[in-house]
């Protein structure tokens, strides 16, 4: 021991940053000449961090911790929750589990991320992990496996739970004989006129007014939308790449495409460089909905639940559409009064092109929409479909991960004039370029 203290504070550092994070702890305790040595060594903090760890955002430190020996504690903290067997363990701080994780996405570099591959491997067909923090809003009440699948005894965990699934981007099902699969229960939640009204600005958004995201209204709409495009892929032969299909994948900022701008090289920017949302290009988009009979009929039938119980699941198939979108950026404002102040509205034109089989006369059509900061933070998405010159669709979006993130919006859309009979439905789009494809025309087709 004499001797390892006796080397040169570079040699000693060395050394130490050869011992996993995990064992620091037990270093500082073997001796007050360690104590000492590891109190407040921030760079060696810092390089032990880095060397499993991705560098965090600024957005990132505010949960991680302001220094690094904090935000190396934090993740070694998370990590042992993650490799625990104990459901109790987990659950024990889960506001913190979430937030570490949550956390953890916010990278500067998430084209080579260490996090996501630790993040990957630690829910790779760990059961546990999965059913313990991802199956907790209320659409386990009725879907799910009863014995694992238990829903939070708080709203506020509950839309903690329902975030972080969709954070995870793949829905989970029930493994079990016993278990109800979520996607019918999920699309009686999407379909239910009653959770379209002027609080919730008929998008996903809680029901209090406040303009909040409803993440468990997310939560149903991924996976509604993950089901069908699973059987559009079977059916059809479509290819959504993989970010659909592989565990938090974009769901961090700036893991889509998105072109940096060097605004200060720039005596006039164009308005392109002066969108932090990443707007223009070319984006893919699906559409989901009931005929409308059957919607019609599910939520005007003579025998509806009470207010404030669920709907029967619907097993009905639902018609999709798969669109591609190009858009680019028109005009630029200040934030308003209702919005994040941090961030611009950004507002935009394009166009809509059906990019599969099926002939949709409404699938084509030209766009205009904004995207905005709101005040808790979310990036919210307002798009209008536009036929022969009159507004008739609208939808309204958040996007999931974050400014410019891979996995894009998941949303609804709705009669623009939101019609009490409907119809409604959930909807995505991410972004696949930042070149707009010139196949698709320009916003002033008279083709439309």
């Amino acid at each position: 021991m004499a001797l390892l203290l006796g080397l040169p504070h570079e040699l000693l550092h060395q050394i130490l940053l050869e011992v996993h994070p995990s064992d620091l702890a037990a270093v500082r305790l073997t001796c007050t000449s360690f104590d000492r040595y590891l109190k407040a060594n921030e760079l060696l903090f810092k390089e032990q961090y880095l060397q499993y760890w991705d560098d965090p955002t600024d957005k990132a430190t505010a949960m991680l911790g302001t220094n690094w020996e904090k935000r190396l504690h934090n993740a070694v903290w998370l990590e042992k929750i993650l490799e625990s067997d104990s459901p109790e363990a987990k659950l024990n701080d889960y506001q913190r589990v979430v937030n570490m994780i949550t956390a953890l996405l916010q990278v500067k570099n998430p084209d080579d991320s260490s996090n996501l591959v630790l993040l990957t491997d630690f829910f790779d067909g760990n059961k546990v992990n999965i059913d313990t923090l991802l199956c907790r809003s209320s659409l386990f009440e009725e879907a799910g496996d009863d014995v694992t699948h238990i829903p939070a005894n708080t709203e506020f965990e509950r839309q903690l739970a329902a975030r972080l699934h969709c954070y995870y981007g793949v829905p989970v099902d029930p493994r079990g004989k016993k278990g109800k699969p979520t996607h019918p229960w999920a699309r009686s939640r999407v379909y239910d006129l009653r959770n379209y009204d002027a609080n919730t600005m008929w998008g996903p958004f809680r029901a209090d007014g406040s303009g909040r995201a409803d993440w468990e209204k997310m939560e149903a709409i991924m996976i509604v939308l993950a089901y069908n495009m699973n059987v559009l892929v079977e059916e059809a032969d479509v290819s959504f790449g993989a970010i659909w299909a592989v565990k938090f994948r974009g769901a961090m900022p700036y893991s889509g495409p998105y072109t940096k701008h060097p605004l200060l090289d720039q005596v006039s920017p164009s308005l392109e460089a002066r969108d932090p949302y990443g707007v223009t290009g070319t984006w893919l988009r699906v559409v989901c909905f009931l005929d409308y009979h059957d919607f019609y009929a599910f939520n005007f039938s003579s025998n509806l639940p009470p207010e404030g119980e669920h709907r029967p699941p619907i097993d009905t198939r639902e018609a999709i559409r798969f669109i591609k979108l190009g858009i680019q950026v028109t005009k630029i404002e200040p934030p308003g009064p209702d919005d994040g102040q941090d961030l611009p509205v950004v507002h935009f034109k394009g166009v809509a092109r059906l990019i599969h089989a099926f002939w949709d006369p409404n699938a084509n059509s030209q766009l205009i929409g904004s995207v905005r900061l709101t005040r808790e933070g979310e990036i919210r998405w307002t798009s209008f479909s536009i036929f022969q010159g009159e507004e008739r669709w609208r939808s309204e979006g958040i996007q999931v991960g974050g400014l410019c993130s891979g996995r894009g919006v998941l949303g609804t859309w709705f009669d623009k004039d939101f019609d009490p009979h409907g119809p409604a439905g959930p909807t995505a789009f991410w972004k696949t370029s930042n070149n707009v494809d010139p196949s698709l025309g320009t916003f002033d087709d008279s083709g439309l």
